[in-house]
Parts: structure tokens; C-alpha cells; sequence
């Protein structure tokens, strides 16, 4: 078992907040701090020397992805620079082989790439019975687009906590012959997640959330067969995505890797991919089964102390599958002006989403963490 009061020494944050609002942006680890100052010191000292030693650690750090979301290779990785980059990605690849289902609680980065490309080509599940996006909603869209191609969904719902049920989404694309596109923004890092088990055809996700890694870094899977068909090719191309990118004098001629680099453009964000190298391994060390318990442990706690306020509970919490880090409770109080005071009376930092405010725990926080926001939640 984890020593979690040991492993809460790592996060300076928790010294001058009670900060519970991880699902907009998890603070970084010392360890995480002292990998990105060693790559800037180095950069100072010796630039372009270890360019070569920088580009083995972005092998390296893909090949750490690609272990930690079950992904049978690196090669399969590509970074990029957020959730919205990796989903522009995919839609521009699959927009044009029928229409999209998703649905209405997806945060903007899910859908708004596939609108751009085609507003009419993507029909949208609403949610119902409790804040969740069932199967037998899904499918009921799906039989009425006999056109239906894509399914994009969240793995973890940014609002509600909703967990989605990959599973039964896999069976579902697989009778029907669709793309599983899955955002795991919401979930890597906080909840278990595999490639393998659920056979999804493309992922995308970013770096600054629940993985404690930094902004500007995300990364996208996608699976092998769909890298090595030219009808899935990039939008936008450079070197970085050639076979032979230390080749500078072609300049003339695409040769296009079959891997997923070709979906890279520009200098690569050393910095921040180092980063998220820190972070994976620090996260692993731990081992993500812990810490999936330890966040449903909090928020069971969380849930009994809100219930004895008696304040509604928006995220769906009765069926433990559909259960998640994320907490949306619906406070008596105007939810922006609330959390705005509760930042700045009492250093406690939420966030407000919708009608409600959403609790995101991470394993650095404790029952006193939440002990305190229960009191102040009291007194107010």
C-alpha cells in the first residue's frame, strides 16, 4: 500500500491550498518540476550537443505510453499538443467515411472538430437517467444513421464524472463496423485504461490533468492497421514525419513514415514531453490500480459528508460502474460566485460546471482535505 501522507509531501500546492480541482489542472510533482529544470539547465549548458540524447528520451517516453495505456507500441504513439490537436487528428481521418455519433455531454474538444468539418454528419446522444450516456441510447442512434461510421466518446464524462461503459462501446462498434474514438482527458492517470482490453481504434488525451505532467503535451493512438493505410494520411506534414527525418536534403519529395510520427509537425516540445516521461513513471512507481481505489475511497467519503449536508448529488453515484474521481454536487448558492469565494476566503479550489460544482480529488488529497471544504460548505 502506497504511504499516501508520504507521497502528499511531493505537492507543494497542499501547503497553501485545499486544492480539489484536479480534473481542470492537476499540479505537478516535485519530481515532475526537477525533470523539466534539468532539461532547461541542459539546454543552457550544452544545446544543440545532446540533441541525439534528446531524441532517444522522446522514443523512450513513447514507448512509456504506450505501456501505460496497453498499447502494443511506441510507434503506434504520436504527440501533440492537447486533447483538441489529437481530436482534429482523428476527424479530419474518419469525417468523411459516414456520419459521427457522440453525445451532448462531451466537453468542447470532443465535438467541436467534427463539427467544423461537417456539422450535419454528427448526431449527438442526449443524456438522460441520471447524467448518463446508456448503450440502448446509443444504439437507438445508431439505427436511426444507417450511415454511422464513427462513436466518439469519453472515457470519463468532464462534468458529471459519468464513466462510460468502453466494454459494451466496443461491442457495440464492432457489430455495427464502427471507429471507437475515445477522449481519455478525464481519465488517464486517475482510472484504469487499456488499449487491449477494450480495442479501441484511436485515443487522444493530454498531459496536464490527472497524469501530472505539464500544459502543452498531449499524445494520440492510434491503432496499427490505420497507420499503414493511405487513406488515413495527415492534414498537415513536415519533416518530423518523414522515414528519414536526419535527412535535411530532400526537399522535394514526400516519404512518409508508416508509423505514427507522420502525424507530428515541427521542432518536438522537448520540455514538456520530458515532463510527461516524469510524470509516467512517477504515476507507474505507485501503480494505477492503487490509485483508482484511493480516489473512489475519497469520493465515497466525499459523497457521505455532502448527503448529510443534504445537498443534491448530480453525478450518477448508484450504479459503482458509471463511478469515477469526478464529484458534481448542486450547492444552494450561485455555483460560479461560490467557488470564486471559497478560493478566495478559504484557499479551498473547485470548479464550477454547470448547474453544479465538481469535486476532483487526487490521491495526494485526504479526508481532511475534504473534511475542510464540508465545514466551510456548513458555515456558508
Amino acid at each position: 500500500m502506497p504511504d499516501w501522507d508520504k507521497l502528499r509531501e511531493d505537492f507543494p500546492v497542499t501547503r497553501k491550498y485545499c486544492y480539489l480541482a484536479n480534473a481542470a489542472i492537476g499540479p505537478i510533482p516535485v519530481t515532475v518540476y526537477n525533470e523539466v529544470s534539468k532539461f532547461y539547465q541542459d539546454a543552457m549548458c550544452h544545446s544543440e550537443h545532446l540533441w541525439n540524447d534528446w531524441v532517444v528520451k522522446i522514443q523512450n517516453t513513447k514507448d512509456l505510453y504506450a505501456k501505460f495505456i496497453g498499447a502494443s507500441s511506441g510507434k503506434d504513439i504520436a504527440f501533440t499538443h492537447s486533447t483538441s490537436e489529437g481530436m482534429n487528428i482523428v476527424a479530419h481521418m474518419l469525417s468523411d467515411k459516414g456520419s459521427v455519433i457522440s453525445n451532448e455531454l462531451e466537453f468542447p474538444s470532443s465535438n467541436l472538430p467534427w463539427v467544423n468539418v461537417n456539422l450535419n454528419n454528427v448526431k449527438f446522444v442526449r443524456a438522460n437517467n441520471g447524467n448518463k450516456i446508456l448503450k440502448e441510447d446509443i444504439l437507438k442512434m445508431i439505427s436511426e444513421n444507417s450511415d454511422a461510421r464513427t462513436l466518439v466518446t469519453s472515457h470519463v464524462q468532464y462534468s458529471t464524472g459519468f464513466k462510460q461503459d468502453l466494454k459494451a462501446l466496443h461491442d457495440i462498434a464492432e457489430e455495427k463496423q464502427l471507429f471507437l474514438v475515445v477522449n481519455t482527458t478525464q481519465s488517464l492517470g486517475a482510472s484504469y485504461f487499456s488499449i487491449k482490453d477494450y480495442d479501441i481504434d484511436f485515443m487522444v488525451g493530454t498531459g496536464h490533468k490527472w497524469l501530472l505532467s505539464s500544459f502543452g503535451i498531449g499524445a494520440i493512438y492510434i491503432r496499427r492497421k490505420y497507420l499503414e493505410e493511405l487513406t488515413f494520411e495527415p492534414v498537415f506534414f513536415g519533416q518530423a514525419g518523414q522515414k528519414k527525418k536526419e535527412d535535411y536534403s530532400n526537399n522535394m519529395k514526400v516519404d512518409m513514415s508508416t508509423d505514427a510520427t507522420k502525424f507530428e509537425v515541427g521542432t518536438p516540445n522537448f520540455q514538456n514531453i520530458f515532463a510527461l516521461n516524469a510524470a509516467l513513471k512517477y504515476i507507474s512507481r505507485i501503480g494505477i490500480r492503487q490509485i483508482e481505489r484511493r480516489l473512489l475511497n475519497l469520493t465515497d467519503y466525499l459523497i457521505e459528508k455532502l448527503r448529510n449536508l443534504g445537498l443534491q448529488i448530480l453525478s450518477p453515484i448508484d450504479d459503482r460502474k458509471y463511478r469515477s474521481q469526478i464529484i458534481l454536487f448542486k450547492p444552494k448558492r450561485n455555483p460560479v460566485n461560490l467557488v470564486a469565494e471559497l478560493e478566495r476566503k478559504h484557499k479551498i479550489v473547485l470548479s464550477a460546471r454547470g448547474k453544479g460544482i465538481r469535486v476532483s480529488p487526487h490521491f495526494y488529497n485526504n479526508e481532511d482535505d475534504i473534511d475542510r471544504l464540508i465545514s466551510v460548505l456548513r458555515k456558508i
